[in-house]
């Protein structure tokens, strides 16, 4: 049995990005749009009324019913690369509106907040070594923890990958002790308090 991209989504939505980010980096080229079997449609086809990231996907359909077989068809009908990397697309542009890649706008939503609380390893690793590249706000986090994890780390190239200065780090860095020290005081009277 093949993969589709609701497999993909589904795997995503439960934290497991690494076979959508895959089968979207399979196409390349930033224009791959232009390959997409909507490239040539209205785009109010893929903008139906009443579809939005605050509704209910179900009623949506049941709503919407006939009005939603033409571009989920030819959402369904795209190759799959080009249908991963539509909705990879859509959602690190934090896409409310539409449907991308055969899902609804209703549908994206928990992807949509799933995206956000990942955690890109791949990028934590590169900040710390000094490459720049947009971070989340939890990758960003776990480049402040791993630095002050580990004093081999070069304090300048960790700054330099998070875009921020040598002493705006260093301030960070402080504020994770910080708040590392008070999880553990808590955590030891907690244990104090079981026993």
């Amino acid at each position: 049995m093949s993969t589709d991209i609701y497999e993909l989504s589904e795997a995503a939505r439960q934290g497991n990005w690494s076979p959508l980010l895959r089968e979207a980096e399979k196409v390349p080229s930033k224009h791959w749009a232009e390959d997409a079997n909507c490239a040539a449609e209205d785009t109010d086809t893929f903008l139906p009324f009443g579809d939005g990231p605050r509704e209910d996907p179900e009623e949506v359909k049941e709503q919407l019913g006939s009005e939603l077989v033409r571009p989920l068809n030819l959402c369904n009908s795209c190759p799959l690369p080009i249908a991963a990397r539509c909705l990879v697309d859509s959602i690190r542009h934090d896409d409310e509106w539409g449907i991308r890649a055969g899902l609804l706008a209703s549908e994206r939503s928990a992807l949509r907040a799933t995206w956000k609380d990942r955690v890109d390893e791949k990028a934590v690793q590169g900040a710390l070594r000094g490459a720049t590249a947009p971070l989340t706000k939890n990758e960003r986090k776990a480049v402040i923890e791993r630095f002050v994890a580990d004093p081999a780390l070069d304090p300048a190239a960790v700054a330099r990958g998070l875009g921020i200065t040598h002493e705006y780090l260093l301030k960070l860095a402080w504020r994770e002790r910080q708040r590392s020290k008070q999880r553990a005081s808590l955590s030891a009277d907690q244990e104090a308090n079981a026993a």
